[in-house]
C-alpha cells in the first residue's frame, strides 16, 4: 500500500476534513505537523499554547484510531522531503491556503515536492465567489448574496475515520512543546463540537425584561436565536465562543454553517431566524 502523508496545517480535526478523506483514499496516512518558524514570531505565547494543547488533543484522538502524530520543526520543505525520504511516501496531502505567505510557500514546495492541495478551509474557492466580470467582490452584501447562491442544497458533512492505519513504528515524533491550559477554552476537536452543538441545537434559559412594568421573564430558547440581539452584550454569554476552534480547524466550516442553515430552517418565528441569519452572516463574512 502507498504511504501519504496529511500535512496538518488549520485543519486541526478528523471530522469533516476533506484533506484526511483524499489521503486516506490515496494510500496509508502519516500525519505531520511542521512547527514552521516563519510563523512563530506571529504568534502570541497564548495563542502558541492553544495550539501545543490542539495538537496534543489531536495525537491522543488519532491513537485512539491506531494512529498517531509526527511533530517537526523546520521548514516544511525541509521537513517534509526529509519525511518522505525516510518514510517512502509518494504524495503530500494539505488543505489549500490562500494567505499571501501559504500561497508562496506551497508554490515553492510543489516544484520539488508532490504536494496536493485540496480546497476544504472554504466552502466556495476564491475565485468561484467572483463577480460576473471575473473580479473580486469589494462590497459584502453582494457577496454574501452571491455566496449564499453557490450553496447546494444540502452539505455533506464527511464523518472521522472510524480506523487509522499504523505509523511506522520506527518513525519518531519530536515532543510537541508544553502549553498552558485555559480553562475559558479547552483545546480539542471534541470541544469544538460541543460548543457549536450547545450554541445552535441546546435550548437554555433567557431573562428578558419588561421595562413598561419591570416583570422579569424566563424562557427557554436556543442560544443562536438570541445572537443577534445579545451578540454585542458584554453582560451576557451571547456569542458562540467558537472563533479559536474555527481559526485552527477544529471546527470545519461546513459543518458550522450547516448547523447554521439548520436553525434557520427551524426557526419557531422571524425573529428566532433572524438570530441564525445573523450568525451565518458572520461565517461568510469570514470567508470575504
Amino acid at each position: 500500500m502507498k504511504k501519504t502523508i496529511w500535512w496538518i496545517r488549520r485543519d486541526l480535526r478528523l471530522r469533516d476534513n476533506a484533506t484526511l478523506h483524499a489521503a486516506l483514499a490515496h494510500g496509508d496516512v502519516i500525519p505531520v505537523f511542521v512547527r514552521d518558524p516563519h510563523l512563530g514570531g506571529a504568534i502570541s505565547a497564548r495563542r502558541q499554547s492553544f495550539l501545543w494543547d490542539v495538537l496534543k488533543a489531536l495525537d491522543t484522538s488519532l491513537r485512539a484510531k491506531g494512529s498517531r502524530l509526527i511533530f517537526r520543526n523546520g521548514t516544511p520543505e525541509s521537513a517534509l522531503t526529509q519525511l518522505m525520504h525516510k518514510t517512502g511516501a509518494t504524495t503530500i496531502f494539505a488543505e489549500e491556503d490562500y494567505t499571501p505567505y501559504a500561497r508562496q510557500r506551497d508554490e515553492k514546495i510543489a516544484k520539488s515536492l508532490p504536494l496536493k492541495l485540496v480546497q476544504g478551509q472554504l466552502i466556495h474557492h476564491p475565485l468561484a465567489a467572483l463577480k460576473a466580470d471575473g473580479t473580486p467582490y469589494t462590497v459584502f452584501t453582494p457577496f454574501s448574496k452571491n455566496w449564499k447562491a453557490l450553496l447546494p442544497p444540502t452539505l455533506d458533512i464527511l464523518p472521522a475515520p472510524e480506523r487509522m492505519p499504523a505509523v511506522p513504528a520506527e518513525l519518531m515524533s519530536e515532543d510537541i512543546p508544553a502549553g498552558e491550559q485555559n480553562p475559558l477554552f479547552p483545546a480539542s476537536e471534541a470541544e469544538a463540537q460541543r460548543r457549536l452543538n450547545s450554541f445552535t441545537t441546546e435550548t437554555t434559559e433567557s431573562t428578558e425584561i419588561f421595562k413598561e412594568n419591570s416583570v422579569n421573564s424566563v424562557r427557554s430558547v436556543v442560544k443562536i436565536y438570541r445572537y443577534a440581539d445579545e451578540r454585542d452584550r458584554v453582560d451576557l454569554d451571547g456569542t458562540s465562543s467558537l472563533s479559536p476552534y474555527l481559526h485552527f480547524g477544529m471546527l470545519g466550516l461546513r459543518k458550522a454553517v450547516h448547523n447554521a442553515r439548520q436553525a434557520i430552517s427551524h426557526g419557531r418565528d422571524a425573529a428566532s431566524q433572524k438570530g441564525a441569519v445573523t450568525w451565518l452572516n458572520e461565517l461568510i463574512w469570514r470567508a470575504f
